[in-house]
């Protein structure tokens, strides 16, 4: 179990990384390729982690982890953002989009923004933060010898 969490962090890192770079070529191309591709980046991670849900245990992730343990654990630590954000963000989202979409659609009213989003993406940069910073004691603080 401990090697199935560790290495869904590793991929959830990995998607966190490759769709940084496709966001940050979409941003600069304005193009819809690059929306394209990012919606292809989620369906790979989707259909990676839930193959990891049921083989538990990828052996190119493990000689990764063996070879590079730095990486692997800033990896990890990006993993902890990208899985807080899937499950804190985007899934409220899709239902605050669905039930406005819903409203729009009858002719309704669209309900207003809940505070929620906000609250939680503050949240988010905090976790991305302390998650750096553990990372960064789990690779160097081991190392660091005080002289007294």
């Amino acid at each position: 179990m401990k090697t199935f969490i560790h290495q869904a962090l590793i991929l959830g890192g990995l998607y966190f990384v490759v769709s940084l770079i496709v966001s940050v070529l979409r941003f600069l191309d304005f193009g819809a390729f690059w929306g394209l591709v990012n919606v292809a980046v989620f369906i790979v991670f989707a259909a990676m982690f839930l193959i990891l849900c049921f083989k538990t245990k990828y052996n190119f992730l493990t000689r990764f982890q063996n070879k590079y343990i730095k990486t692997s654990a800033y990896l990890e630590a990006l993993g902890i953002a990208r899985y807080y954000q899937i499950i804190f963000m985007v899934v409220p989202g899709v239902v605050y989009g669905y039930q406005a979409s819903k409203a729009q659609y009858l002719g309704l009213e669209i309900p207003p923004p809940i505070m929620y989003m906000q609250v939680v993406s503050y949240a988010y940069w905090g976790v991305l933060l302390f998650s750096l910073i553990w990372a960064t004691y789990r690779s160097f603080g081991k190392r660091i010898k005080y002289s007294r």
